[in-house]
């Protein structure tokens, strides 16, 4: 079927990098539609638990022409951000379409045809992918070796403690989202084993504000990949961390010790209800305590280069160096033996873009772009990790990226 209708731009995605790009291109006078195959955020509504809180304070969740919030310190949970998002959109009159399912991006004639569904096509002179890079599940080879009698979820269908059966559970993944689970299980009284990884840790608070506004302000959150003294730094998992509690709170793996959880080394393999871990355990912890340590000692250099006067740090147990060498923890271990009877991966996300036929997509799934501008003329991104910055890979990376790739649309469109 021949396009029905030709836009000058098109963004695919209604989550808040999608709904950013909007808003600047409306500002820039640009005719387009934003398409999202659910809700607005549907990922955020459908890939969150029940207690999710962003980890990022609400001062930081701004969005181009947004309002300054009322409770700057405060983290909004899931239904609240979902809530954020609907109304941002409607109050700016966003030309959002739900409920539009793209199927095929290909190359046209000065442009793309873009399909929805089975056979509804729209040609727009640019496109935006702003799909995410959370959108499809991924699980380790050890996966597949589970018993099949116990039930296995990952953290984009966990939603509850109710919703597994009774016992123990093991949490794969110790980095922001395994951690949150593990508490989230705890706080309804289950046992819990978490099988961890190397994640370094952030701490809550530092001298009377939140890290992560320290970061913001001290340009940490400005580096670029190349200012990196170790570019694979870009790789790593975000740091350990919580929104949860009215100021959120330091998570680490000394203090989910002190909660009752049992640490484990990395998962390597699993037959059946035999699973075998990597002695790595303290290395994990160490790990941890040295990512704190050097935000900490960023945060104070700041400080003292500036003159800024700013109280002492509050006594943090959770963020306080632990005795590595002393973690030990089985290298095997029997689920029906231990009585656990439910595993969650929270071992990342994939990212689809089959749909995506045009060449900038490599054989791992990687993006070829710069900055956001693919090889392909017309063909942008955003919302991606690194994008153009550290910042990039949180919700305030949008405020900048889309303004960064509205600006190139504008210029493609005169």
């Amino acid at each position: 079927m021949s396009p029905a209708s030709s836009l000058e731009a098109l963004v695919i995605g209604a989550g808040h990098a999608g709904l950013a790009m909007s808003k600047r291109l409306t500002d820039a006078g640009i005719e387009h539609i934003v398409l999202e195959r659910g809700e607005i955020g549907e990922t955020w509504r459908t890939q969150r638990w029940d207690s999710f809180k962003l980890n990022t304070p609400n001062a930081l969740n701004r969005l181009p022409g947004g309002h300054e919030h009322a409770r700057p310190d405060e983290f909004l949970g899931r239904d609240a951000w979902v809530a954020e998002l609907e109304a941002y959109a409607r109050t700016r009159s966003l030309p959002v379409r739900t409920h539009a399912n793209v199927t095929r991006v290909t190359a046209a004639a000065d442009g793309f045809d873009v399909t929805i569904g089975s056979d509804d096509i729209v040609r727009a002179r640019s496109v935006i992918v702003a799909s995410g890079i959370a959108n499809s599940k991924k699980l380790p080879a050890a996966a597949a070796g589970i018993d099949r009698r116990t039930m296995v979820l990952t953290t984009g269908n966990y939603r509850q403690p109710s919703q597994l059966p009774p016992g123990a559970v093991l949490v794969v993944g110790s980095a922001q989202s395994g951690c949150q689970i593990a508490e989230d299980l705890l706080d309804a009284g289950r046992e819990v084993y978490l099988a961890t990884g190397k994640v370094g840790r952030a701490p809550r608070r530092l001298r009377g504000r939140d890290t992560l506004a320290w970061l913001a302000e001290s340009g940490w959150m400005a580096q670029r990949r190349e200012d990196l003294p170790d570019p694979a730094a870009t790789r790593a998992a975000q740091p350990q961390i919580s929104g949860v509690g009215p100021r959120g709170h330091t998570v680490s793996l000394q203090s989910l010790a002190g909660r009752g959880v049992t640490l484990l080394g990395h998962l390597e393999s699993a037959d059946g209800t035999r699973l075998r871990f990597g002695d790595d355990l303290a290395e994990h912890v160490r790990l941890g305590d040295e990512g704190s340590a050097t935000i900490r000692q960023h945060v104070d250099d700041y400080i003292a280069r500036s003159g800024i006067e700013a109280p002492a740090s509050e006594r943090d147990p959770a963020d306080e160096p632990a005795d590595a060498e002393s973690f030990h923890a089985p290298t095997e271990l029997d689920l029906a033996d231990r009585g656990i009877r439910a595993v969650v991966f929270s071992t990342g996300f994939g990212t689809d873009y089959s749909w995506l036929r045009v060449p900038v997509v490599g054989p791992d799934g990687s993006i070829a772009h710069r900055e956001g501008r693919t090889a392909v003329d017309g063909l942008y991104f955003v919302g991606l990790l690194w994008m153009r910055v550290r910042r990039s890979a949180i919700i305030a990376g949008a405020m900048d990226d889309s303004a960064h790739v509205a600006a190139q649309v504008a210029a493609r469109s005169r």
